[in-house]
């Protein structure tokens, strides 16, 4: 063999050495990250898939910040419904209450409640005799009981007319509200239509008061209803030169007729 021949076996071992080693290489370190990337690629699509089906669905993909942020929303959320919830039974309590006995506690016989009824109705009574407003002859709404003892059926819904009365007649008692005559308090009113707006928070109670007062005292009523310690809200207003009644001769007297309801809580 001569030297030509050695060059080209030498030449054809290169080769064949340089096809073994790329495909050596191939083998053991091209092909393993080129099937890993190929795995990545198939997560990854479908990943984005997934997404695609979640978009058409309407859903939203959110960062962990956001979920956060609405966790912390949720929790004031529940916070002031919480405080809103202690408002609202705070302003209930008035109207929730049942009557005591003298001794403070509260009543739970039905005939020990009627005679304190009928105790606390003789009271406004005489502090509306000794006030001097005249009366109409049905202007006080109060339940005459007679004989029957009353179930807590019919005790509940007298009890919160029996405070608001009450409320009322404090109310136009007032000195600088000059009222002269009560035509009459009524309850349930025909025609009465309430925006009201809290309709699963509470319930509402109509009524309608009519009174023949100075018209000096007008700002002072829509006053007392505001700060009341019962949840009034006023309909209307209505006012119309006074009518002459008994004892009543004043040029600036007026009918006042005054629609409104009371908001009863449910919670």
């Amino acid at each position: 063999m001569n030297i030509t021949d050695i060059k080209k076996n030498i030449f054809w071992i290169s080769i064949g050495g340089g096809v073994i080693f790329v495909t050596a290489f191939y083998i053991f370190a091209v092909n393993p990250f080129r099937v890993k990337n190929i795995k990545k690629v198939e997560i990854i699509e479908d990943v984005l898939t997934k997404l695609e089906l979640y978009e058409r669905k309407g859903f939203k993909i959110r960062s962990e910040k956001w979920i956060q942020a609405e966790e912390a929303k949720l929790e004031m959320i529940k916070k002031l419904r919480l405080e809103s919830e202690e408002f609202y039974k705070e302003q209930d309590r008035q109207l929730e209450k049942i009557c005591t006995s003298v001794d403070g506690e509260e009543i739970k016989d039905e005939a020990l409640w009627k005679n304190r009824y009928i105790q606390g109705v003789n009271v406004l009574l005489g502090k509306i005799k000794r006030r001097n407003v005249s009366l109409s002859e049905n202007a006080l709404p109060f339940k005459e009981w007679k004989s029957e003892i009353p179930t807590w059926e019919y005790i509940i819904p007298e009890q919160k007319r029996f405070w608001i009365t009450e409320e009322l007649i404090n109310i136009i008692l007032k000195e600088e509200l000059k009222v002269r005559y009560l035509e009459g308090i009524n309850y349930g009113v025909e025609r009465f239509v309430s925006a009201n707006a809290y309709v699963e928070l509470c319930d509402i109670i109509p009524f309608t008061i009519k009174v023949s007062m100075d018209v000096e005292g007008l700002l002072f009523l829509i006053n007392e209803f505001l700060k009341s310690k019962i949840c009034f809200e006023i309909e209307t207003v209505n006012i119309r030169r006074s009518v002459q009644k008994e004892n009543i001769q004043s040029s600036s007297t007026v009918d006042v007729v005054v629609a409104a309801y009371v908001l009863d809580f449910k919670i």
